[in-house]
């Protein structure tokens, strides 16, 4: 049956050509499609935990409720008290604390609301890397009245390493105060939200500035497995609550609610768009193997007369899809890779297209890079011998419950 089934395969050579390209470039589109998705999505992700989040960030309850406004106010008093009750938690790696303020920055005359940033330097470089995104100068050091600026906000105000930028801002009591801070880095995230609206400074000097001694905004919480963070998160908030009843609240990056939302609902769209490609692509295999069955009518008919039992005329139809479908979805698989990885190693970059546009609130990159993954490869194969297989089965019932006597009166 395997030999009909192959021999059947070049009776027409053209129809199936033009069949199995048509699958092959289905496989292409869904392999490197999916590569593509499954690598903006996990910078999405990415982004998200290392730049605004953590995988556990504890706040005041107080700041959730009044977020957007960045309320110093509603901080963490005594944070590193907070801290070493969370350090005891044998799911967490690292704990830091963080000061998010508004500012209006003044450099030349010229005034820009901006969002700053008290870290801790020595820490910084196990969470959001800004030791590796410096592109020129250094990274702040604790102690120093110094800033790391991003990339964009320095070209839009005209600045450059070894300028002396005033800071003026409002303390957590509502007075006004200022402080001159020296440009000592520009960074580079490649992430619009961060590099044009960011600035870092040492915490031990944003404390002072905002008369939050010895306390700080958020605490960021790093744990052994991400995907396990709202656990986590729901047995520190316990330990917090047995000290601090109902005083704190612990959120996992998964429950960023609008910004986790919406990249979900992106990924289930790009999957259905996944399937939607080999799905249109597996009627191809469908007209083809019917328009074989009607061309081989008068021979299904002699075969069965001589004793070919309907289930085997059937595995017969559906041998030929699989070698149709198997030969097209290796090579569709082969360019697939091939773009996939290009992809991964040189990105789609939207630099241009984001500098044009006013502030992202997402954390989106500026180059999208797919992953390159021979799980998604193989993924993709297996769909379109699949696929290809399942669209054969109803020309394949038609051929076996053809009458031999009916069959054999077909010209």
């Amino acid at each position: 049956m395997f030999r009909i089934a192959f021999r059947n395969i070049f009776r027409n050579k053209r129809r199936s050509v033009l069949t199995g390209l048509s699958i092959a470039v289905a496989v292409m589109i869904a392999v490197y499609l999916w590569s593509l998705i499954v690598g903006i999505m996990d910078d999405l992700f990415d982004n998200m935990i290392r730049l605004t989040c953590g995988h556990v960030r504890i706040l005041n309850t107080d700041y959730v409720k009044r977020e957007r406004m960045m309320p110093l106010e509603a901080n963490i008093p005594d944070y590193l008290a907070v801290e070493k009750i969370v350090a005891a938690n044998p799911n967490v790696t690292l704990t830091v604390g963080r000061i998010k303020f508004g500012v209006l920055l003044e450099h030349q005359d010229e005034n820009k609301p901006v969002i700053g940033v008290g870290i801790v330097p020595e820490n910084e470089s196990q969470i959001s890397h800004l030791d590796q995104k410096i592109i020129q100068g250094r990274m702040i050091k604790s102690g120093q009245e110094e800033m790391n600026i991003g990339v964009i906000l320095a070209r839009e105000l005209g600045l450059n390493l070894g300028d002396t930028l005033t800071v003026i801002t409002q303390t957590a009591y509502g007075s006004i105060s200022a402080m001159n801070l020296k440009i000592v880095g520009i960074f580079s995230f490649g992430v619009q939200s961060i590099d044009k609206i960011t600035f870092y400074i040492p915490l031990d000097k944003a404390q002072p500035l905002l008369d939050l001694d010895n306390a700080v905004t958020e605490i960021f919480i790093y744990v052994k497995d991400k995907d396990n963070a709202p656990e986590v998160a729901k047995e520190i908030k316990a330990s917090l609550d047995q000290v601090y009843p109902g005083k704190y609240t612990t959120k996992a990056w998964q429950d960023q609610e609008v910004l986790y939302f919406y990249m979900t609902i992106a990924r289930n769209v790009y999957g259905f768009l996944y399937f939607l490609v080999l799905f249109l692509a597996s009627f191809t295999i469908l007209n083809t193997m019917f328009m074989a069955v009607l061309e081989r009518t008068k021979e299904i008919g002699m075969m069965k007369a001589l004793g070919m039992k309907n289930r085997q005329v059937m595995v017969v139809i559906l041998l030929e899809a699989m070698l149709i479908g198997t030969i097209a979805s290796f090579i569709g698989a082969v360019w697939g890779s091939g773009v996939a990885y290009y992809l991964a190693t040189k990105g789609i970059d939207f630099t241009a297209t984001f500098e044009k546009m006013g502030t992202v609130n997402f954390p989106l990159s500026y180059v999208y890079r797919a992953v390159f993954s021979w799980g998604i490869i193989f993924f993709g194969f297996c769909m379109g011998v699949l696929f290809s297989v399942v669209a054969a089965i109803p020309p394949a019932l038609r051929a076996a419950k053809m009458e031999p006597t009916e069959a054999l009166r077909e010209i």
